[in-house]
């Protein structure tokens, strides 16, 4: 059954928070605040209500993003969001009218790619999207950990107030984000967000604490937290529950986290949403007294492979066939001739025999820099047509960096 599908009215705006709330178990929140955040975080025209008669059965949206991608070049991204469905009108093909319909507009507005974060891992697959960058939940008992090895630390960390957070925190940002495939340009009403502090928010810890990390009067490092009260045997054993960390440099990076493992009336740090790639766990006298859980974190969608492969850079020169099966947008499906190195790239629809033949969702995973092909060819999700065309294809996709995405939309 086909049901009307299209962006809601101003006037509907109400009937989608409402439908967009009870598909992840929630009622919208009737703060004022609250309200003029989403609406000013909202994207209406890029978003899809689906009807059936009058009433919002299904729901989506867009954030429009800018992406790092390895070598520090930007790709335009469609940052999918508030996928529901109602529980009232399961199996009956919604999320595909959704997927489809939202993923042929992403093409038509010439955006090579969407990502997004998925509440249940097993369904995005189906649509062309591969996990891309994965992340870590820490845990670490403070009273054990040592930091028995650390770079040299010439700067000094403060504690700053939220106004002066606001100005310091986005310069530390700009600067980080093209070092790391993944991460994004924040604008102004997303730095907003990730300010706005209300009580439901904070998961029973307290109001923001904030720190910066300077070196020659420049910020090069920032760290947001929140303390949970916690009592063990009668003694303070509160937990640190860290926001958001962001370094340029590893001085200011090890000089953030020797703030966060010396709070007194502490007993552990908790972190989620960690790049796998950390230095931390090296740090540590001890490693094994940080817990590591790890998490998928962003899955992304090529939309258009030429576009996304002649963006990136690559590790080590070479070039190779490869043939992308696509059933879900078919106009992706193709056989592209990649010629790339570390000094750019240009990839090409051919008619030359593949060297690697993988799915849409395939070649998504890897493009990031985050994954290999070669654990893909033996698990049974791409083929090698050419001798030693997985490791050379290992080698070209490879980044020195780890792809990170610290919070989810």
């Amino acid at each position: 059954m086909e049901f009307l599908i299209r962006p809601p009215e101003e006037q509907e705006m109400t009937a989608f928070r409402i439908a967009l709330a009870r598909g992840f178990g929630r009622h919208p929140r009737p703060e004022p605040e609250d309200t003029e955040l989403f609406l000013k975080l909202f994207e209406r025209e890029r978003s899809l209500a689906v009807f059936d008669a009058d009433r919002i059965i299904g729901t989506t949206g867009i954030f429009s993003f800018e992406m790092s991608l390895p070598g520090g070049a930007v790709m335009p991204v469609a940052g999918v969001t508030m996928v529901t469905v109602a529980a009232t009108h399961r199996r009956r093909g919604i999320l595909r009218q959704i997927m489809a319909r939202q993923l042929s507009d992403v093409r038509d507005r010439g955006e090579p790619a969407a990502a997004l974060w998925a509440s249940e891992s097993s369904i995005y697959g189906r649509f062309g999207y591969g996990l891309a960058i994965q992340h870590e939940r820490w845990s670490i008992d403070r009273r054990l950990a040592v930091l028995a090895h650390s770079p040299a630390v010439n700067g000094q960390v403060r504690w700053v107030a939220e106004t002066e957070a606001r100005q310091l925190f986005p310069q530390v940002w700009a600067r980080a984000r093209l070092v790391k495939p993944g991460m994004i340009a924040r604008s102004g009403k997303v730095w907003d967000n990730l300010f706005h502090d209300p009580e439901h928010r904070r998961l029973g810890g307290s109001a923001y604490f904030f720190a910066v990390y300077e070196e020659a009067g420049r910020a090069e490092g920032y760290v947001s937290y929140r303390i949970k009260m916690n009592y063990e045997d009668g003694s303070d054993a509160h937990v640190v529950m860290v926001g958001d960390l962001t370094a340029t440099t590893d001085a200011a990076y090890a000089a953030l986290w020797r703030l966060l493992l010396n709070i007194d009336l502490t007993a552990k740090v908790e972190s989620w949403g960690r790049a796998v790639d950390e230095p931390l766990w090296w740090m540590l006298e001890g490693p094994r007294r940080l817990q590591r859980i790890p998490h998928d974190a962003i899955w992304l969608r090529l939309l258009d492979v030429p576009a996304a492969l002649s963006r990136r850079t690559y590790l080590t020169p070479g070039r190779l066939v490869i043939e992308v099966k696509d059933e879900f947008c078919p106009w992706v499906a193709g056989r592209y001739a990649l010629d790339a190195g570390p000094d750019g790239a240009q990839c090409k629809v051919t008619t030359a025999e593949p060297d690697i033949v993988l799915g849409a969702a395939e070649l998504a995973a890897v493009y990031m820099g985050g994954h290999r092909m070669s654990p893909l060819a033996r698990a049974g999700r791409a083929e090698e047509r050419t001798h030693r065309a997985l490791a050379k294809a290992d080698a070209m996709f490879a980044w020195d960096v780890a792809p990170y995405f610290p919070h989810g939309f």
